[in-house]
């Protein structure tokens, strides 16, 4: 039995193959052979995107017909090796799909309000039980009714190539923190570590590589308040989906340390104003002359006291005197005449001449004391007032 394409051509009673159907087998892989594989057909761009046991199909158009409001695409496959997952997109209208055997028929239909046909994508997954070396899908696109006419359309394949199994290795391959270091240093047979960051840090980021195909997730990001203790997971789940290692870090953060004030700025000294011009002095008038001391007068001299006369002999009793006997009005030694000095001198009886001559000589030392004492007194105040005129030139 033959089988191709999901189809038995059987062989005849008399042991021959029909003819027919041997020409209708040849055609077919005659197709196969000259089929474009992810290709452009006439305005239509095939293309295929493998990821893991995935096979996405794409098919876009690029406006060659103008607008196309609806076509059919037929899309065939390996039943046993390749399981249709759905229509994952559609644009411009809506797929109506349904399988037939090996073949995917989808009709598409644009909207009224549409562009049109722009593109459309089918998803198929390779079943885990089939053994799959290399298996293709083929795209037809038929019965395309568009504003110019639209010539055969012929069908473009997409490969899928068995992968090898995903991996189950979940290891992290390096591990690097935005700040602070780790203890012990970083190992991927390495699963705990710890780690003390300054008060300033609020947050942590990890730099990571992990095993081929693996993922990584973390489980927070922000850290505790200052003088806490905060746990990172980083867990890593391998290709295969099921295999997983979990990571620890447990980041100490400071405490707060209140900052230093900063000191204050020391002010800049305000530049010294220029001195102002000293005035110059005027010139100090000169002094006047002192006047000189006016000499002092010579004293007078002290008059000689007169000789006193001689007395007159006493008259006798009952004798008037020749003197006031002589005098009398208008006549010298009155009122109208010159002042003089007599002595008169009145004998008395029982007086000698030596007690005479005591009194007179009694009076003449008292002139002379008193002339003396004038001396005297004169000469101490032409000193003091000689004293006091130059005091005052001092001062000045």
């Amino acid at each position: 039995m033959i089988k191709c394409f999901g189809t038995d051509y059987g062989v005849g009673p008399e042991g021959g193959v029909g003819v027919r159907r041997i020409i209708v087998l040849f055609a077919a892989l005659a197709a196969l052979w000259f089929l474009p594989a992810e290709g452009h057909a006439l305005g239509f761009e095939v293309s295929g995107s493998q990821e893991g046991e995935g096979l996405e199909v794409q098919v876009e158009y690029d406006g060659t017909y103008g607008r196309v409001n609806a076509c059919v695409f037929r899309v065939s496959f390996e039943p046993g090796l390749m399981d249709f997952v759905g229509t994952q997109e559609v644009s411009g209208g809506y797929l109506v799909n349904t399988i037939e055997g090996s073949t995917l028929r989808a009709v598409y239909s644009s909207y009224t309000d549409g562009s049109g046909l722009e593109s459309v994508s089918f998803e198929f997954k390779a079943r885990k039980t089939a053994d799959i070396t290399t298996t293709r899908v083929e795209v037809y696109v038929e019965q395309v009714a568009a504003q110019k006419e639209v010539p055969e359309i012929p069908p473009v394949s997409v490969e899928y190539e068995e992968r090898p199994p995903a991996s189950s290795e979940a290891k992290l391959l390096a591990l690097n923190p935005d700040s602070g270091e780790l203890e012990p240093e970083f190992s991927p047979d390495i699963t705990e570590y710890e780690m003390s960051v300054p008060y300033s840090v609020t947050e942590m980021s990890f730099g990571i590589s992990a095993s081929p195909g693996a993922r990584v997730s973390v489980n927070r990001r922000n850290l505790g308040s200052g003088g806490s203790d905060t746990l990172f997971r980083l867990t890593v789940t391998a290709e295969d989906g099921v295999t997983k290692q979990v990571y620890t870090v447990n980041v100490h953060r400071g405490e707060y340390i209140a900052p230093t004030p900063k000191p204050t700025a020391t002010p800049k000294p305000s530049p010294t104003p220029k001195p102002t011009a000293v005035p110059k002095a005027e010139k100090t008038a000169e002094p006047d002359a002192t006047p000189k001391a006016t000499k002092t007068p010579k004293p007078t001299a002290t008059p000689k006291a007169a000789k006193t006369p001689k007395p007159t002999a006493s008259p006798k009793a009952g004798s008037t005197p020749a003197a006031f006997a002589a005098s009398g009005p208008g006549e010298a030694g009155g009122a109208d005449s010159a002042p003089l000095t007599e002595v008169v001198t009145i004998e008395r009886e029982g007086v000698s001449t030596f007690d005479r001559l005591a009194a007179l000589g009694g009076v003449f030392a008292a002139v002379l004391g008193a002339a003396a004492v004038g001396t005297f007194v004169y000469e101490k105040l032409s000193r003091r007032r000689e004293e006091q005129l130059k005091g005052g030139r001092r001062r000045k």
